[in-house]
């Protein structure tokens, strides 16, 4: 995110928020401050955005209680008004390549080896076209190791020097459990990592009431995000974390493939890239806010994640993934 819009967002969430008491839980900033900080994925592409929503949607949850929020629904009340394209994923055309796809990587066997090798090449808006490249090794047995050089890499198997694994494993455990289980409770076990999202889910592709302050002019920016299905866009976020971490993983890729046919604003387009044929989900609103829109393209027959595009591209990832064993890679031998 540019700077001047970080400053306009700071200054406007004062204007809202300065009239109204406010107590910070600074225990619980801090835990979420450290579970970001562990998080090196699709984050680092298109940090900027999740930011601004993960900011402004706790100023609005800050003020909720003292401002004025949505009346709660009755019986008598119409629920949130689902898009014209919030359709069922069993009759949209555009999510039937990934419930296919899905369908047949529950089929297949892992590839040898016991872990996946992941070299990822990012560029952003501030280092554009310079382009870092970083090496991930995520092992079946739920650790992660992170170097910036592939060479950095042996050292850190040998010694056993992992990062952020719990928060990989949950990732990676609901996109197992969403192979076979009910997509609803798959959705939740998506959404909230941590075990602190508590946020009210409307249903995929819904548009949740507003809960901003009343009464006084809110920039665009802010409505926006204030728009934003919060649970989708975890969904969409924590699905590609887990797609990076599994993989190595048909099941995982499964079931990440279809917990995102669930999202009816992410739409499929076939493609190729580098000789592949290829699948390219382009998620928008209410998932993204206002018109920002991210893309993740997919190996059309493995579903191996290839490139994650942030905006208009600006900011984005190239994966390649090598199926490997921890014992070569601890030799250098890979």
């Amino acid at each position: 995110m540019p700077n001047d819009t970080e400053e306009q967002l700071s200054t406007a969430l004062h204007d809202i928020v300065k009239d109204r008491p406010y107590t910070p839980d600074f225990d619980r900033i801090e835990s979420r401050g450290r579970t970001l900080k562990n998080r090196r994925l699709a984050w680092r592409a298109g940090g900027g955005a999740t930011f601004a929503v993960a900011a402004v949607t706790a100023i609005a949850v800050a003020v909720g209680g003292t401002g004025t929020q949505a009346p709660a629904r009755t019986e008598a009340q119409p629920g949130p008004t689902r898009s014209a394209t919030a359709t069922s994923p069993a009759t949209s055309a555009t999510q039937q390549p990934l419930v296919q796809l899905a369908a047949y990587l529950t089929t297949i066997e892992k590839q040898p080896g016991d872990a996946a090798l992941v070299r990822r090449d990012e560029w952003n808006a501030y280092n554009s076209p310079h382009k870092d490249v970083v090496w991930d090794l995520y092992a079946d047995n739920g650790k992660y190791y992170f170097a910036k050089t592939r060479a950095g890499l042996p050292a850190k198997v040998r010694h056993n020097q992992t990062d952020a694994g719990d928060t990989f494993r949950v990732a990676v455990e609901a996109a197992k459990y969403a192979v076979n289980g009910d997509l609803t409770v798959a959705r939740k076990k998506m959404a909230d990592m941590t075990g602190a999202f508590q946020v009210e889910d409307p249903g995929p592709g819904v548009v949740p009431p507003y809960q901003g302050p009343i009464g006084k002019k809110v920039p665009r920016q802010i409505r926006d995000v204030l728009k934003v299905n919060l649970v989708d866009n975890r969904v969409w976020l924590n699905s590609i974390f887990a797609l990076e971490a599994g993989a190595g993983s048909p099941t995982v890729r499964a079931g990440v493939l279809r917990l995102l046919s669930t999202l009816p604003e992410v739409k499929v387009t076939q493609g190729i890239l580098d000789g592949k044929a290829t699948l390219t989900l382009t998620v928008g609103k209410p998932a993204m806010a206002g018109d920002r829109t991210e893309a993740l393209t997919i190996d059309a027959t493995t579903g191996v994640p290839m490139r994650f595009l942030s905006g208009a591209g600006a900011s984005g990832a190239n994966y390649q993934v090598t199926r490997v064993s921890l014992a070569d890679v601890a030799a250098g031998r890979f």
